[in-house]
């Protein structure tokens, strides 16, 4: 928060204000006009980068997130997961892309993009390591912070669209995996993958959700999770960057290895302790379940809807 506060202090010092109309006017003198003051214009968006960068969670400002979403109570994991972060990204289109477009007439796009492919990546292969279920979606999280953020370094009309769409996508598909946690734990498991062995068996709609959930995260078609990330990939080569969509793409196939383990657990494996009956399913958890199962389903056989409200907002700004 600091970092974040000292760079809009440069701002306000280049600039006079902080309001956004200000900034834009104000960074245009500065392109045009004033060369001997880019470098402290850098500097400002640098530091940006950073606060805005711990606030979503991107490599190297995201460690923090995984502690917190392990140690918090699993329902308000969901929260920090599904909604805090996503502030963040909302808060950068309009500083970055609206209020500074110096920084993308100077490849701070490209470093951007060099983050989403090092977010993506670690995030991915930390999760793959995960014993304990919330530590593994907290770094599934970090890895989807890594693809919004393709759509931040291509700053067009269809790479922001995309990135609100996965916002969206991401925030809904997220929060369902962290309460099928939170009902697993609520049964009494502890919070491991081994607890999630033979859940198909013993809690049939809960493990049905993950598996909904979990195939979302990974891109699989007819699901929301994949319109929003081919929205992204487009938006990557449309922006002349067929490297980051290539790797984008390498890193969602990547991921369904540790989503389809823990798919596989659950319906392949044996269910811990010995337990072979059927567990009642609370219906507090349940009910939460539909909703999200069915958002997931509906906004992916209907990506228009959607997408749609995405790219008014965009387009709005």
């Amino acid at each position: 928060s600091g970092i974040l506060l000292y760079g809009i202090s440069i701002v306000y010092g280049l600039v006079g204000s902080t309001n956004l109309n200000d900034v834009v006017i104000g960074f245009g003198k500065i392109i045009h006009s004033s060369p001997e003051l880019q470098p402290l214009a850098i500097l400002s968006i640098v530091a940006m980068i950073a606060g805005f960068g711990l606030k979503m969670a991107i490599v190297p400002f995201h460690m923090w997130l995984p502690d917190a979403l392990e140690g918090a109570p699993t329902p308000v994991s969901a929260l920090l997961s599904a909604g805090t972060k996503k502030a963040g990204f909302v808060a950068a289109i309009r500083v970055f892309v609206i209020a500074m477009p110096l920084a993308f007439r100077l490849d701070i796009a490209i470093t951007i993009a060099i983050l989403a492919i090092v977010t993506m990546t670690l995030g991915n292969i930390a999760a793959l390591t995960q014993k304990s279920i919330t530590r593994l979606l907290a770094y599934s999280s970090i890895a989807h912070a890594g693809y919004i953020l393709i759509g931040l370094s291509a700053a067009t009309t269809l790479g922001l669209t995309g990135l609100l769409y996965h916002v969206f996508s991401h925030a809904v598909m997220t929060s369902a995996a962290f309460i099928v946690a939170a009902a697993v734990i609520h049964k009494g498991f502890k919070p491991h993958v081994e607890s999630f062995n033979g859940l198909g068996k013993i809690m049939p709609f809960t493990a049905f959700a993950f598996t909904i959930s979990l195939l979302a995260l990974a891109g699989v078609p007819p699901l929301n999770g994949f319109w929003s990330k081919l929205l992204l990939f487009t938006a990557a080569i449309e922006a002349d960057m067929i490297w980051l969509a290539v790797a984008a793409a390498l890193n969602s196939a990547f991921s369904l290895g540790y989503y389809g383990w823990i798919i596989k657990r659950m319906y392949l494996d044996t269910p811990e302790n010995g337990i072979q009956k059927r567990l009642r399913e609370n219906n507090g958890f349940t009910i939460t379940l539909v909703v999200t199962t069915v958002i997931i389903i509906l906004t992916g056989l209907f990506p228009f809807i959607i997408f749609e409200l995405a790219q008014k907002a965009i387009l709005g700004i």
